[in-house]
């Protein structure tokens, strides 16, 4: 796939790209890609509240004794935790985050934190790396979350707690950005897909068709659970 495009001397034309992401989030994808490319949004997932039996169970976890840390990789799980610790009237321990962005929301919410890698198996394998055994932390996350960064932080003597602290829904296909995302999508040359829960909700976009191409990149995907490029042409592949 050729990169980039040359209409005049010396004028680059960018290559279009689609990232499940929301506008908000595309600010270092769109630094890191420019000009080569450009970076279209495509938000499948909007966030929702947890279900009362999971607001329960978050409380039950934030009361654990000897907590010593919290995992962050997203910054969607700072306000919850946040807002459990408070009410109970618990002092917060540590917070490692996966991501810059997700340590900032922390630190903004008055939490010691510290951004340990901008992926979470980087960052669970920078933060395995210190020694964690007899560390009991806290992982607030989605709803069917990923697995991958906390088996990795278990695997290091520590005990890993996994709680919902919010939902994630599929966001309708009339929404603005949602549409112009999936408008994006045949004549791009990529699309970005960050997480499983993204894979299964392009998969429902993907029904559409005027995206015929989507059931090789959702097929790939699911092969591939680390954030990946997918390349819809040329052929198809993964670069992760």
């Amino acid at each position: 796939m050729a990169a980039t495009g040359v209409s005049g001397p010396g004028t680059v034309v960018p290559v279009r790209v689609v990232a499940t992401r929301s506008p908000d989030e595309l600010g270092p994808y769109r630094r890191a890609l420019a000009p080569r490319f450009e970076v279209i949004a495509l938000p499948l997932l909007g966030e929702e509240p947890p279900e009362p039996t999971e607001v329960v169970a978050l409380f039950e976890a934030v009361s654990t004794p000897d907590l010593g840390a919290l995992w962050l990789a997203s910054a969607r799980a700072v306000a919850p935790v946040v807002a459990a610790l408070q009410t109970l009237g618990i002092a917060p321990p540590p917070a490692f985050t996966v991501g810059a962005r997700t340590a900032a929301a922390a630190r903004a919410a008055g939490l010691a934190a510290e951004s340990v890698g901008g992926d979470g198996v980087a960052a669970a394998t920078a933060l395995a790396a210190r020694g964690l055994a007899g560390l009991t932390i806290l992982a607030p996350r989605a709803e069917g979350g990923r697995d991958d960064a906390l088996a990795i932080l278990a695997a290091a003597g520590a005990a890993v707690i996994p709680v919902v602290a919010y939902r994630m829904a599929q966001l309708p296909a009339t929404a603005p950005a949602v549409a112009a995302g999936l408008a994006a999508l045949p004549d791009a040359a990529a699309c970005l897909v960050f997480a499983p829960s993204q894979v299964a909700a392009l998969a429902r976009s993907g029904r559409d068709p005027r995206y015929p191409f989507l059931g090789e990149v959702i097929e790939r995907a699911r092969l591939n659970r680390r954030p990946s490029v997918l390349f819809r042409k040329s052929p198809l592949g993964i670069i992760s």
